[in-house]
């Protein structure tokens, strides 16, 4: 019953949250909100260099940039989406550089548990293990088409928990608005179709308040 709530409640929420052209590009910024809400730009919505957003006098835009860790609090003015940074003309950009990198290396990120670091390398070899800083994590996809099958499978990997499926519109994922969460410190895989990768969850996750730049999980 919770997996079929969980792939209902994906399918409702993410359908049609991205445009298409971005999975030919290189993504670079994640909306994290946007007051008032419009229709052309929405949150979850991933942006590429380039993209031009013209914001009218009290609109605001919350930006978190993937590659530099940069959350921006935009107001009013034409916002032109950069690599990095955004370029913000005729209005006003508080930025801040957030700790959103962290990872550990597979035998730290499982600890003594040596079926996790196992299933671990099956995943991404002597890849680091990104570690979120909160219990409800956000998936992107990366570049690249979205597979056929957009059946996202959440696993504990150093430990029993059932596996969480939510069928995917679009790139992204926001564990929140299934209202599911995961575990303090715990190790698990996320695959999508021919996508994997590991990530942890920060043992302290969910004590201090995070932005969303801080919760992705990219592959």
């Amino acid at each position: 019953m919770l997996r079929a709530v969980a792939t209902w409640i994906g399918a409702g929420l993410l359908a049609g949250s991205l445009a298409s052209s971005a999975a030919a590009q290189e993504l670079s910024a994640i909306v994290e909100a946007l007051s008032p809400p419009r229709e052309d730009v929405r949150a979850f919505d991933i942006l590429t260099e380039g993209t031009v957003i013209e914001l009218k006098p009290g609109e605001t835009l919350s930006l978190g940039y993937m590659n530099s860790c940069a959350h921006e609090e935009i107001s009013g003015g034409t916002v032109t989406v950069g690599a990095t940074e955004s370029k913000v003309e005729g209005g006003n950009v508080t930025r801040t550089i957030v700790a959103c990198n962290g990872a550990v290396d597979p035998d730290s990120a499982a600890g003594a548990n040596e079926a996790a670091v196992v299933a671990i390398r099956g995943l991404g070899g002597d890849a680091a293990v990104r570690v979120v800083e909160s219990l409800q994590p956000v998936f992107v996809l990366d570049d690249g088409a979205v597979p056929d099958d957009p059946t996202l499978v959440i696993q504990r990997l150093d430990g029993k928990e059932p596996p969480i499926r939510v069928s995917l519109f679009g790139r992204t994922l926001d564990l929140r608005q299934t209202g599911m969460k995961l575990t303090q410190g715990g190790v698990y895989s996320a695959t999508c179709g021919e996508r994997k990768v590991a990530f942890k969850i920060a043992p302290n996750a969910g004590v201090a308040p995070v932005v969303m730049l801080q919760r992705l999980v990219r592959f």
